[in-house]
């Protein structure tokens, strides 16, 4: 792991996190920070979380049962996590002279994200998790389409109005101030931003009419150790003699990471069969051919990506480096993704996953014809990408770091 060389370095930084460390793809994000920067130095980077509200769910069951000690204890550990993340928060307020890295506004609070970047003395990193830098929805798409939407980026954030589109994940509407103060933080060198890809990369300095690329950070989470070390064991990937499902649904119930669009594929796909690991919503329209089945990695997901033909990653948006794709590429027989030429899977070298048109009826003969033919990834060129994934952890946390404290 690469060493930090203080002398180049401004301390004291804090980390400040909408999300805090947990079973979320962020969240396991932020697992791996605390694991790593202790190490690379120890008590002078600061790391603070907003933690996350009880499920509303699991406290009105606890009600209907009466189980109000299980109701009081679980509000009580909350505001107990509440009073520790603005203590700490505070700590920042107060010390202006600390360097900032902001990890996902969105759970944050967009007024409070603000109020904090335009607080300090020296430049702030954003390191972008996702679209919200430029786009309301964190997600750019637009639903109906079948790619991802650039229009703010090309017309102005008038288009937010003209499409009407709505904050996610969480409907706050200060979302609409964000992104046009941040475009000016950037513009005068308050803040400067890191980028887990190349593509998000190019999207952010065309978005910021930056002169240089911002910095590619790359990402790694915490529970990619153990899914990288099984990698090693070659016999883990052996292909089953009988397929459970034809194509697996990798992703979240979400019209920009491609639910909808695979259902329509489905529709046109009936000799096919496709397994989506959630209850299916009322709103969701899927064909005969479609099961749903809830599962997360941890509860047979896993098992079912391994007996599975396809894993299917359809982002419809601009994806950065999505765990869901990374896990895929590892453990899947074949992976199939949406061309998507501002995202993630843009980068990957061909013959590692199998890119289908947008447009689902010639995407649904794409994958006709890869069932037909038994598609497989390059077994030489697979290989090599996923080793040399496997080394962004290596100088993942330093890297960040560096990005936030160098002096520029």
């Amino acid at each position: 792991m690469r060493e930090i060389n203080e002398s180049r370095f401004t301390l004291p930084l804090v980390i400040v996190s909408g999300i805090p460390a947990g079973d979320s793809g962020t969240g396991r994000l932020v697992a791996h920070l605390q694991e790593r920067i202790f190490e690379l130095a120890g008590k002078r980077i600061k790391l603070v979380s907003r933690p996350e509200r009880p499920a509303l769910w699991q406290i009105q069951l606890w009600l209907r049962n009466k189980a109000y000690r299980n109701c009081m204890r679980e509000l009580l550990r909350y505001i107990l996590l509440l009073a520790r993340f603005w203590y700490g928060l505070s700590c920042v307020w107060v010390n202006n002279n600390h360097k900032l890295i902001l990890l996902h506004p969105q759970n944050l609070g967009y007024r409070l994200a603000l109020q904090l970047l335009e607080s300090r003395k020296h430049a702030s990193l954003i390191y972008l998790l996702d679209s919200s830098f430029f786009c309301i929805a964190s997600y750019n798409h637009l639903k109906g389409d079948n790619s991802s939407c650039l229009r703010c980026i090309e017309h102005g954030f008038d288009q937010v109005a003209k499409n009407e589109c709505k904050p996610f994940p969480l409907l706050d509407w200060t979302a609409l101030k964000f992104a046009p103060r941040l475009l000016e933080l950037v513009g005068s060198g308050r803040v400067n931003v890191a980028a887990q890809s190349r593509r998000q990369a190019e999207l952010a300095q065309r978005h910021f009419g930056l002169k240089d690329l911002p910095r590619v950070i790359g990402l790694w989470t915490q529970d990619w150790d153990e899914l990288f070390s099984e990698w090693v064991n070659l016999s883990s990937n052996t292909v089953p003699t009988a397929y459970s499902w034809d194509v697996l649904f990798h992703g979240h119930c979400v019209d920009a990471k491609g639910a909808s669009w695979t259902a329509k594929v489905a529709e046109l796909s009936p000799e096919i069969r496709f397994m989506f690991p959630f209850s299916k919503p009322d709103w969701f329209a899927a064909p005969a051919n479609c099961s749903f089945r809830p599962c997360t990695w941890e509860s047979g997901l896993y098992d079912e990506i391994k007996k599975s033909r396809f894993v299917i990653v359809p982002s419809l948006w601009s994806a950065p480096i999505e765990g869901a794709l990374v896990k895929s590429i590892v453990c899947a027989n074949a992976v199939v993704v949406v061309d998507n030429r501002t995202s993630f899977c843009d980068e990957l070298p061909e013959g590692v996953v199998l890119k289908l048109s947008a447009d689902p009826m010639t995407g649904a003969e794409e994958l006709k014809r890869a069932c037909a033919s038994n598609w497989s990834p390059n077994t030489d060129v697979r290989a090599q990408w996923i080793n040399e994934f496997a080394l962004k952890k290596i100088n993942f946390v330093s890297d960040l770091i560096e990005a936030a404290l160098v002096v520029q």
